[in-house]
């Protein structure tokens, strides 16, 4: 007869998720995860496989909407498409995170620490990238039809340019609450760019 689990591993892949979100892949010493989310070496290792596996499943699990609201969903709940791209910019300025969540984006951390150099990250950071891009595009193509944004608007350099503003501001909020003004004052500015 199979040995039931003596944990939770969901609780525990948010748990480790949280620790790497905060301190990153380097930063997040084995020790600190059986520590962090109190379960034995083994049992984690059993379960998610190394420190590698177990990062990887952390950050898909935060790609697939453990530690932010889904782009779409914040999009889908504002009035209009200005509103829309609006409301994913303050998400950013506010960290994306919930109550005790680490400050800014578990996604931007992965890009800064691991870039390019780590071909199964880049390709996990490069679907959620396009899906971003995708969201802020059929937003802005809204505010278009609704009169909100210039006719002549390039929607796909907009929205390329959003989201790379939205990676800056998730990183600037990493910084803390201090930044909020500066935060607010970048979203402010970027509306007053694609706004009629």
């Amino acid at each position: 007869m199979a040995r039931t689990k003596e944990f939770d591993p969901t609780r525990a892949l948010d748990d480790a998720m949280r620790l790497f979100w905060d301190r990153g892949y380097e930063g997040t010493s084995t020790a600190d995860l059986v520590t962090g989310t109190g379960v034995s070496r083994a049992s984690l290792y059993a379960t998610f496989g190394n420190k590698r596996e177990l990062y990887l499943a952390c950050l898909d699990h935060y790609l697939a909407g453990a530690g932010l609201p889904a782009p779409e969903e914040v999009a889908a709940g504002a009035d209009g498409g200005l509103a829309a791209v609006r409301a994913l910019m303050q998400a950013a300025a506010e960290g994306m995170g919930d109550q005790g969540a680490p400050a800014g984006c578990f996604s931007v951390n992965a890009t800064v620490e691991h870039g390019a150099v780590d071909p199964e990250i880049a390709r996990r950071l490069e679907v959620n990238r396009v899906r971003f891009e995708s969201t802020l595009r059929g937003a802005l193509l809204r505010a278009r039809r609704e009169g909100d944004v210039r006719a002549d608007l390039d929607v796909d350099g907009a929205a390329s340019m959003l989201f790379a503003l939205t990676t800056g501001l998730r990183a600037v909020a990493r910084a803390g609450p201090g930044q909020r003004q500066r935060l607010d004052a970048a979203v402010a500015t970027a509306m007053r760019l694609i706004a009629n």
